[in-house]
């Protein structure tokens, strides 16, 4: 507790003033054998404070349970960059419990033509409306560790260190983004089973060396935003490559919003997809 404090202090001490803006969505995720996942993620900002608690679940034939993860976001945001810090933790299921504990920041190449939410990175939504002008450019990077254990006969712990660097352009009316993460593990006596990797709509029970994304928001009629991305992933312990290829549309009603999108992931042995939809309300 009172390291939390510390950081908390170090990071929001001197915020400026600002308008207070909430953000929230819900989303659900389908996929094969029985996969089902759902997405709460709320933004709530003032004074260039930042609080985005989120909770997720997922369950499928092969999890054999239902798992839930908690976490929370605080950041402190100025014109020129976001700075954050994280924490959460997925509660023992079936045996299995993780937590975890990270930080990042992200810096605006061109200050003042941005919204609230950034162009990449932990900070960014799901469709990337902020920026004025021809060009916004934000770079950045983030760290994450977790630990999964699994509390059988024996407790068996593995340790999971993740590096993400990350940007993102809007170029008129297109958006860019892109990001490189990369991992390394000291302790390893289990694989981990509760395991996003950035940009999958799903959890996949692996343990990855390195995973590459892009995505490009398109210029759309009226409110509706199209964007299309892929993911490429590499793995420890002889798990094949994946691939994984996005489509989806984001649909801008001002204080409501929607999104519906459709991943195909090849594991080099099999093809699946997932269907994911959500809707949600700013102000």
């Amino acid at each position: 507790m009172k390291l939390t404090a510390v950081i908390f202090c170090a990071l929001f001490a001197a915020a400026p003033n600002a308008s207070a803006y909430f953000d929230g969505s819900i989303s659900g995720v389908t996929g094969p054998h029985g996969y089902r996942g759902s997405n709460v993620n709320l933004m709530i900002g003032a004074g260039g404070l930042v609080l985005e608690p989120t909770w997720a679940s997922y369950t499928s034939n092969s999890l054999d349970s239902i798992y839930k993860t908690y976490a929370l976001r605080l950041a402190r945001e100025t014109e020129l960059a976001t700075f954050g810090v994280q924490a959460g933790y997925t509660p023992v299921s079936n045996l299995y419990s993780n937590k975890f504990a990270g930080a990042d920041i992200t810096l605006s190449l061109t200050p003042g033509k941005g919204g609230k939410a950034r162009l990449a990175g932990p900070g960014s939504k799901v469709a990337r409306h902020g920026g004025e002008g021809v060009t916004r450019i934000d770079i950045g990077a983030s760290g994450k560790q977790t630990k999964h254990e699994y509390d059988g006969a024996t407790k068996l712990k593995t340790t999971q260190n993740e590096y993400s660097l990350f940007a993102g352009a809007k170029v008129l009316a297109v958006g860019l983004s892109a990001s490189y993460t990369g991992y390394d593990y000291g302790s390893e006596n289990t694989a981990p089973l509760i395991n996003p990797v950035p940009s999958h709509a799903f959890v996949y029970g692996a343990s990855p060396n390195s995973s590459v994304n892009v995505r490009v928001d398109l210029p759309g009629a009226l409110m509706v935003t199209p964007f299309v991305g892929y993911t490429g992933t590499k793995y420890r312990h002889g798990v094949k490559d994946s691939d994984a290829y996005l489509a989806g549309a984001f649909l801008d009603f001002n204080m409501l919003a929607a999104n519906v999108s459709w991943q195909l992931f090849d594991n080099g042995n099999s093809k699946y997809s997932f269907i994911t939809a959500g809707a949600g309300l700013k102000f």
